[in-house]
Order: structure tokens, then C-alpha cells, then sequence
């Protein structure tokens, strides 16, 4: 109740540029920061006013700054954080809206937060491109393709847990995507070396990819369990690392449960 009654008083400043640092105080007043969970329904209240093409320019630099606030600024848990987690989150929301240009702009913000320090900013990026690909996969697949080559721990993460979205995989080619990055991300894995691997933003990928694969599986089981077996045949401790914690997942141990005590054997060889 306290998110809606926050919105309530936030959306009638958004036509007032005097009045938006009212915003931000109220946003930073009820974002329940500093603690271990922000205010999500506020944030995606939030963004979700930003669904539509009646952005005013002044609006739209006012959330282009908040995304432009740094870790030094703005460290984790610090109420003025959840600025940059609105602004990256709205952008994502108005994307589908937006002139070409700006689309463009949206895609160098989120990709930048990709990368951040802090993790809530690089889980705003993920569920920002999770708005956008609910309205336009094509725009997302293209720029995953062209950012793959050159992406970074952290972008690829991202990658994933864009994809790790059931709303966007109830279309099979959406689907088949998801997996065929997962397999480029899992090779590159598998050619990496061991100081690689010793990397805080290796861990993040890793832990990314022990959710996202059986979320992919559980929509494509054929598919799915292809790919795992594949993997699991090459006795790599940390791609069975991954391998193992998704197979424990319910959505797939409950309904596949020979198919999973398979692999599992491979990988606990």
C-alpha cells in the first residue's frame, strides 16, 4: 500500500521540472534502503508510467542523470543507489516508445549498467531489457548478437538473465535463442583458464547460469537436456558445478527426474 500511495504523489510532479527533485526524494524516502531488499513495486511502478511515447525531453535527462550516477556517488545500499536503479529500469520501459536515436542512447545506458559495480544497478539493466524484449525480441536478439563477441563477465551475464524471463520463452524461437547463447557462453567457459575463472565477475556468470539454464530447459526439454549432457561430458568442475545446481532445481527434478539422475551421473563421475 505504501508503494501506491508513493506513486500517487510522484506522478504528478513528472510535469513540473522545478518539482523534480521532489522525486527523487520521495523515491530515495521509500526505496527501504538500507536493507538487504529494495522497493521493487515501487520501482516498477515507477517505470511503468514511462510506458509510452509522451516522454517530455526534461523527463527523460532527469532519468539519464540518475543513470549516471556512480558507485562512488551512490555506493550499495545507499538510498540515492536506487535512483540509478529507477532510471536504468525506466529507460528499459520507454525503449519500445522511443525514436531511433534515443533507442539507441536506452542500449548504450543499459549496456554500461551491465557492468556496474553494484549489483542492484546490474539488475536493473537485466530487467530493463526484460521490458523491452516483452515488446520487441527482434531488438534484443540483434543487440546480443552484435555485443557477444566483445562482452565481458558481467555482459554475458546479463545475456542470460534477460533471457531467463518465462513470459518472453513461451515462443519456441525465443527459446531456441536462449539456449544457443547459453551454449556460446558455456563453451567460452570451457576454454577459459583457471585465473580467469578466479574473478568476482566470473562467480556472478557462474551463479547466473546455475538458475537460467533450467528455466530454459524446463520450456525446451529436448533442447535443454542436449545441451546440459553435452556439457557434462567434458568432466569441467566448473561447468558441473553449474550443470549440478541445475538439476536440483524443482522445475526440472520433479517433472524430469530420469533425465536428471542421467546427467547428474555423468557429472558425478
Amino acid at each position: 500500500m505504501e508503494s501506491y500511495a508513493a506513486i500517487e504523489e510522484i506522478v504528478p510532479l513528472f510535469d513540473f521540472q522545478d518539482r523534480f527533485s521532489e522525486i527523487e526524494e520521495l523515491l530515495c524516502k521509500n526505496s527501504n534502503l538500507p536493507s538487504p531488499r529494495g522497493n521493487l513495486t515501487l520501482a516498477f511502478e515507477f517505470a511503468n508510467q514511462f510506458e509510452n511515447d509522451r516522454m517530455s525531453e526534461e523527463l527523460f535527462n532527469l532519468l539519464v542523470s540518475w543513470t549516471n550516477i556512480t558507485p562512488e556517488e551512490a555506493p550499495t545500499n545507499q538510498p540515492r543507489e536506487y535512483l540509478a536503479f529507477c532510471g536504468v529500469l525506466s529507460l528499459g520501459a520507454y525503449y519500445y516508445y522511443a525514436d531511433p536515436k534515443t533507442k539507441s542512447l536506452i542500449m548504450d545506458y543499459l549496456k554500461r549498467a551491465m557492468s556496474d559495480k553494484r549489483w542492484r544497478t546490474r539488475e536493473a539493466a537485466a530487467m530493463g531489457l526484460q521490458k523491452i524484449a516483452e515488446k520487441d525480441f527482434d531488438s534484443i536478439e540483434n543487440y546480443f548478437l552484435m555485443w557477444y563477441n566483445d562482452s565481458n563477465h558481467l555482459e554475458k551475464r546479463a545475456f542470460i538473465a534477460t533471457l531467463a524471463h518465462p513470459p518472453i520463452l513461451k515462443n519456441k524461437e525465443t527459446a531456441l535463442f536462449s539456449l544457443r547463447i547459453s551454449e556460446k557462453v558455456l563453451e567460452d567457459i570451457f576454454h577459459s583458464n583457471k585465473e580467469d575463472r578466479r574473478s568476482e565477475a566470473f562467480t556472478v556468470l557462474s551463479k547466473g547460469l546455475q538458475y537460467a539454464l533450467s528455466v530454459f530447459t524446463a520450456e525446451l526439454p529436448e533442447e535443454g537436456f542436449a545441451l546440459l549432457k553435452k556439457y557434462a561430458g567434458l568432466n569441467d568442475p566448473d561447468l558441473n558445478k553449474i550443470i549440478k545446481v541445475n538439476l536440483g532445481k524443482s522445475r526440472l527434478a520433479k517433472k524430469y527426474a530420469l533425465r536428471v539422475e542421467e546427467i547428474f551421473n555423468i557429472v558425478s563421475k
